[in-house]
């Protein structure tokens, strides 16, 4: 494509002037791994910026999802207008290609499969382990679609990686509880029986009965677990999580992370409204973080988006926090993460997506002055 074409379909895009056929060619370009770098270099000519916040239009967002294969979430904003970034825009597709891109001004081109295949540890990937209300278990990661298991007359059912219940016509068995759960470099989707959908980050679980049977609907995690939860006034939703709280719900969608190396845990509503320890009602956009001694605070300008990455696919490269990344690091790609002296101070941000191999997540943090290295099965972080 002639370089006017391109320069004039982002010239469009950061006036936001692109019509819909221009916006089909503008996301079908960011796809197209010979025309990235030639849109990303137009766009800094243009601004002079690594990121830019714009206006972003909701009718893109099947165009992304196409494009990208990445659930981008719907949210309510804390403000009446959503925004978009072209690096953010630009990330999601570059991601399925294997190339992030971080605010300073540089784009990366992370090494190809061959490059690594010699001394890589590959991503975590869908799977889990379900416990039967008899105490049997059931490897899920093997298993094909179809009904995996029966429990009173309620068939448990797995299709295409998200496991369902089916209480068939003579109801389900009250009183039965199952547990999911997510070894170390896994991850998985469930709906629960009343219609809720969970899902399970890395080294988690969530515990639920087969039925909700009484007033309540009621069930515990520990890990992380981003929910939507069915509307039902007439049940509240409650979610108990490790020895810090309990999060109350109507109808809402929101994510708990409350591992048990994490210093606090951490409520973030996204849409909705949710009670935390019976006490502090969120609204959407707000985040209750809860320390061991079960002291609660409230960011009333909290980053949903970030609180869901993972969710999505991504890892947030937040240098203001390494430590909390080289945790999430550990639990993707289940390796032990040895830290050698003071971590070093850098400024960077961006994206990279959880498809990619430990060798290539290395890479990335080491052009940015972050020296680690995988010896054997152990990552090694020094200055």
């Amino acid at each position: 494509m002639e370089n006017t074409r391109l320069h004039k379909l982002v010239q469009d895009f950061l006036d936001d002037k692109l019509d819909a056929a221009g916006q089909r060619e503008f996301y079908a370009l960011l796809g197209d791994p010979w025309q990235r770098e030639a849109l990303a270099g137009i766009f800094m000519d243009l601004t002079g910026q690594p990121d830019m916040t714009l206006a972003f239009d909701e009718s893109l967002l099947p165009l992304l999802e196409k494009a990208t294969a990445v659930d981008v979430p719907r949210t309510t904003p804390v403000r009446r207008m959503r925004y978009w970034s072209w690096a953010a825009a630009a990330a999601l597709l570059i991601l399925a290609a294997g190339v992030y891109r971080l605010t300073d001004h540089r784009v990366v081109k992370l090494a190809g499969p061959e490059q690594h295949a010699k001394h890589d540890i590959p991503p975590g990937k869908q799977g889990a382990v379900l416990t039967l209300a008899d105490g049997s278990t059931v490897m899920l990661d093997s298993m094909g679609d179809g009904v995996v298991a029966s429990q009173g007359g309620t068939s448990v059912v797995l299709d295409e990686g998200q496991l369902a219940y089916d209480p068939g016509e003579s109801g389900a068995a009250g009183n039965s509880f199952n547990t999911i759960s997510t070894p170390r470099g896994r991850q998985f989707r469930i709906v629960l029986p009343d219609g809720t959908k969970v899902w399970l980050n890395a080294a988690s679980s969530i515990r639920y009965p087969v039925s909700f049977t009484g007033d309540t609907r009621e069930v515990s995690i520990t890990g992380e677990a981003y929910f939507e939860v069915a509307a039902d006034a007439s049940k509240p939703f409650s979610v108990y999580f490790s020895e810090k709280g309990v999060v109350e719900v109507l109808g809402t969608a929101f994510n708990i992370n409350a591992y048990a190396d994490e210093p606090v845990a951490k409520a973030t509503l996204l849409r909705g409204s949710i009670r935390v320890n019976r006490q502090q009602v969120l609204q959407p956009g707000e985040q209750a973080n809860i320390n061991d001694n079960n002291d609660m605070t409230v960011n009333s300008e909290a980053d949903a988006a970030n609180a869901i990455a993972w969710k999505n696919g991504l890892f947030v490269m937040n240098s203001t926090d390494l430590p909390a990344l080289f945790r999430q690091i550990s639990r993707w790609y289940d390796i032990e993460v040895i830290m050698k002296g003071q971590l070093p101070h850098r400024s960077f941000g961006g994206t990279i997506g959880r498809n990619v191999g430990l060798a290539d997540m290395i890479e990335a943090l080491n052009i940015y002055g972050v020296n680690c290295r995988l010896d054997n099965d152990q990552l090694i972080v020094q200055p």
